[in-house]
């Protein structure tokens, strides 16, 4: 599957960044998420969890920097999707979460999937790794 660069929702530097879509189980809309090839893990907002209702009462809680600001999050493991492809991942949600888009990290995104980013062209191809 191949998805051409994006600019981030939120931002207003017109920089195109590689961006896909992700359903989260329990959500009919897609999630627009940066593939971030620097952060280890997959971070959403709280706020998903709660519409989809994911119990995160037994999620590991942790507190940590993202782009700037502080946030705590509760990871738990999730059924997400990229076109066909689905899997489970753990996924941190954190609140506060002030970014309009979510991150797909290394272990919960990168490791599923064989990835190409060609910024020069401005695409990013994921291929599934069953």
């Amino acid at each position: 599957m191949r998805f051409p660069f994006k600019e981030l929702p939120g931002h207003s530097d017109a920089y195109l960044r590689p961006v896909v879509t992700v359903r989260l189980e329990g959500l009919l809309q897609p999630q627009t998420c940066l593939v971030d090839s620097g952060a280890l893990h997959n971070r959403f907002g709280r706020v998903l969890a709660d519409v989809a209702g994911i119990d995160l009462s037994d999620g590991e809680r942790e507190r940590f920097g993202v782009g700037g600001f502080l946030t705590e999050a509760a990871t738990v493991p999730v059924r997400l999707q990229l076109g066909e492809a689905v899997w489970q991942a753990p996924v941190s949600f954190c609140d506060p979460w002030p970014l309009d888009f979510q991150i797909l990290g290394q272990e919960g995104f990168l490791r599923f999937f064989r990835t190409t980013l060609c910024a020069a062209e401005g695409w990013v191809e994921c291929t599934f790794e069953s």
